[in-house]
């Protein structure tokens, strides 16, 4: 979970809360949720904050790992305004004359401006040391006294020539990293600015920032988050002991309670009874407390905010009934009552952060499961109970897949290919000819036993996405298919590519690739000369109806007789049962409809079962009963 932010339209109290999987929604004071859209969203998303002009331009911005985004349509549809860095913070103002007033913090390239709404951006770090803003607070006032804070890692800096340039005040603390800030509501009169410190507790100003002292109820402790209620004189701040609360204007503070979890935001929201206290959640969601922090409730109904990623069916599932799920903050999870309840099942992973996860063909009689995660390749052979370590494959992984045979191949950060033939005790490096790209998907053929097929794809400093293809278990590569990264297709800023090989791929040679909007397939007998190399003619197939990033494709494992090909997408779930012509919507029920990955039954010919990962880790299951 990352910041929380409030809106009032219409006299209403409008909460936003900006998650791994994107922005989140409620109307009723923080206590049910619901996606802010259901067209794209913005994955990985820290900080959220609507317009100074909400309630006319219904515009919101939000904050995520590679960059800024802005919804002018209440957080139905986002768009990347700011790409290629971490943004870190983001304060509006109206200002006359202007559009509004956008001020965007950067992990690395300091502070950036906008005076048409975010349209076009210049720096705006004159006066700043450290390129590294954490935090940022305007005055209520803005548009008439110019000033504003920006807060980073070694010091606080002040404007007062609306964001042209920054002066370093002196708080009596040597190079605190300020990591959040707060300015009263009544800032005309009380001049009271609040900024809350990795390690020197809370600074505190009543003269507009000129001069600053620290409370000593909070000295020498982290202060994570500050908020100003606006109906009572009360703050509330997030402290490593829990919930601190101050009634004099942050000169003396209180204990009051601990929220459950880890706190990175907090707002108080209107409410029939008063006011609420929300708190933003390190991974655990939405607290609300209806007493100044005292006492807490969970407030999660609706939130679906878990980073799952992938899902994955045992080979046996008709009779162990067993799904897997992963994720890069979830570890993993597994059920074995076909998906009704689940686990968590981590034990001996050294990092949480799973980017890939497969299951050992011969999964009935080994309950071998193989995960790439942050700390490397992991290896579980008793069905996920417990995890150890594979020797030789301990750098970062990003893709793993299990074949025949005990094989298995496996992708590390930097374009390393692994490879081994004994289930992941011993390993091999393989041949790679990906000219520096980073593999980002890998997949074996069906048959790899026999044709030693193998396919990876990769992005490219070169800003293309390619699929590369072996015949020799990855003694050399072929380019498949190149295309430019801007068709690759983009969820929030998140690039995509998904690809699928028939099961009868040694007979019918059909594979799938999802990029952007489309899945092409290579033309039977069909190849093209580029660049000196050959390689297939590709046919693309467009999904339409809302479509912008395939996140998953799945060929039948009746592929052969039935010619069905299920295509995962922000937009729901795709059919086509041409071999892959001709696609239909297949969720139409689905809310919210993105979906990020898909499991068809190894008995799909008998049971017709079908699993969807959403966006946010719910899990769906219907039966493909075709008219």
């Amino acid at each position: 979970m990352g910041g929380l932010a409030t809106a009032i339209v219409d006299t209403r109290s409008v909460v936003f809360a900006a998650t791994a999987v994107g922005i989140q929604r409620s109307a009723d004071s923080g206590k049910t949720w619901q996606p802010a859209g259901v067209r794209n969203s913005v994955p990985f998303a820290e900080v959220v904050a609507p317009s100074a002009r909400f309630a006319q331009d219904h515009t919101l911005f939000a904050c995520a790992a590679d960059g800024l985004y802005r919804s002018s349509d209440n957080g139905a549809a986002w768009q990347p305004v700011l790409v290629g860095g971490r943004m870190l913070s983001v304060a509006t103002s109206s200002v006359e004359g202007l559009d509004t007033l956008v001020l965007a913090a950067s992990e690395t390239d300091g502070v950036l401006r906008s005076e048409d709404g975010g349209v076009h951006w210049t720096g705006a770090n004159a006066g700043l040391l450290d390129l590294t803003v954490l935090a940022l607070a305007l005055s209520p006032q803005f548009a008439t006294d110019r000033l504003g804070f920006a807060g980073t890692a070694s010091g606080l800096y002040r404007t007062r020539n609306g964001a042209r340039s920054w002066r370093a005040i002196d708080t009596g603390v040597a190079e605190p990293a300020v990591q959040c800030l707060a300015i009263s509501p009544r800032f005309a009169h009380d001049r009271l600015v609040l900024a809350g410190t990795e390690a020197d507790g809370l600074l505190r100003s009543d003269d507009a920032g000129s001069t600053w002292h620290r409370p000593p109820g909070l000295v020498d402790q982290g202060v994570t988050a500050v908020t100003f209620s606006t109906r009572r004189p009360t703050i509330a701040a997030a402290v490593e002991a829990g919930i601190a609360v101050s009634a004099d204007g942050g000169l003396t503070w209180r204990l009051t309670g601990a929220p459950p979890g880890v706190v990175l935001s907090l707002t108080f929201v209107d409410n029939t009874d008063g006011e609420v206290l929300l708190a933003g959640l390190h991974r655990r969601g939405i607290a609300r407390s209806n007493d100044d922090g005292a006492t807490w409730d969970l407030a999660i109904a609706g939130l679906s905010a878990r980073l799952l990623t992938s899902l994955v069916m045992s080979p046996a599932f008709a009779a162990d009934h067993t799904l897997f799920t992963a994720g890069p903050q979830e570890g993993v999870r597994v059920s074995r009552d076909a998906g009704r309840t689940w686990v968590a099942a981590n034990a001996g992973l050294d990092d949480p952060a799973v980017l890939g996860l497969t299951v050992s063909p011969a999964y009935a009689k080994d309950q071998t499961v193989y995960a790439a995660t942050a700390g490397g390749v992991h290896v579980s052979r008793d069905g996920a109970a417990t995890w150890a370590p594979c020797r030789g494959a301990s750098a970062p992984a990003r893709a793993i897949v299990a074949g025949p045979g005990s094989s298995v191949v496996a992708a590390l950060a930097g374009g390393i290919l692994l490879a081994s033939d004994d289930g992941a005790r011993t390993w091999r490096t393989l041949a790679s000819a990906f000219d520096g790209g980073e593999i980002i998907l890998l997949a074996l053929s069906p048959g790899y036993a026999q044709d030693r097929t193998l396919f990876v794809a990769t992005t490219s400093p070169s800003a293309e996405v390619v699929l590369w293809r072996s015949v020799d278990r990855g003694a050399r590569w072929d380019q498949w298919l190149v295309e430019p990264a801007a068709q690759a297709g983009f969820a929030g800023g998140q690039r995509f590519m998904a690809f699928g090989v028939s099961p009868d791929y040694a007979n019918d040679a059909l594979v799938f690739a999802g990029l952007g909007a489309r899945v092409l397939k290579p033309l039977r007998h069909a190849r093209e000369v580029r660049a000196g190399r050959r390689r297939p003619v590709w046919r693309g197939a467009d999904l339409g109806d809302g479509a912008v990033a395939v996140t998953a494709v799945a060929p039948s494992p009746s592929f052969a007789d039935d010619s069905t090909l299920f295509v995962a997408t922000n937009a729901g779930v795709f059919v086509a049962r041409d071999g892959g012509d001709t696609y239909a919507p297949w969720s139409e029920a689905l809310v919210p409809p993105a979906v990020v990955a898909l499991a068809v039954s190894p008995s799909f010919r008998n049971d017709r079962l079908v699993f969807a990962l959403g966006l946010g880790g719910s899990i769906w299951r219907r039966h493909d009963y075709p008219v």
